[in-house]
């Protein structure tokens, strides 16, 4: 796999506020749409875990099994792709990270999502933990961060950032 192919390949982000019956439908989504790599966040899955769909790998991390489930992370990476996979790694309920090989190297990818504004001291300690995760990354890995940083970008629109439900402040 060209570290050029993959870079190419389309990624997306949801924030999906509970998994409920929306997997299956997800693992569709996805293979009709050619999208080969997902982060979906606020999953509120419990446990760190991975688990095979129809098209997909998915790999996620939530809460611990008795505490109330209000954040999780997961990263769904298409079977086409999916056996690239070096490692996966569950940091906790807000960060994953999975490797890829390719043909030039190792492609890193971190599923992330951010506390919501306002919340100062979770921010702070997320953002922390987040750069020392940057840090372990290999130096010569390509690295890509996606997910929901819970950011405003007020009432513009940017091209492939945020679309036409994004919030707009």
């Amino acid at each position: 796999m060209d570290v050029e192919k993959v870079l190419r390949f389309k990624y997306a982000t949801w924030s999906i506020r509970g998994r409920g019956e929306k997997e299956e439908e997800l693992d569709e989504i996805l293979n009709e749409n050619n999208i080969k790599i997902l982060v979906t966040t606020e999953s509120k899955k419990k446990l760190q875990r991975t688990k095979e769909t129809e098209h997909c790998t998915v790999i996620y991390s939530g809460v611990v099994r008795h505490t109330r489930d209000k954040s999780g992370v997961m990263i769904w990476i298409h079977k086409s792709v999916s056996n690239k996979i070096d490692h996966y790694k569950f940091w906790n309920d807000r960060v994953t990270e999975t490797r890829l090989k390719t043909q030039r190297g190792h492609l890193t990818l971190l599923g992330v999502y951010a506390p919501t504004e306002g919340r100062d001291e979770l921010n702070e300690e997320f953002y922390e933990t987040l750069q020392k995760i940057l840090d372990k990354v290999n130096k010569n890995d390509y690295i890509i961060l996606i997910g929901d940083v819970n950011a405003r970008v007020e009432s513009n629109r940017f091209a492939y950032v945020v679309g036409t439900n994004g919030e707009a402040t």
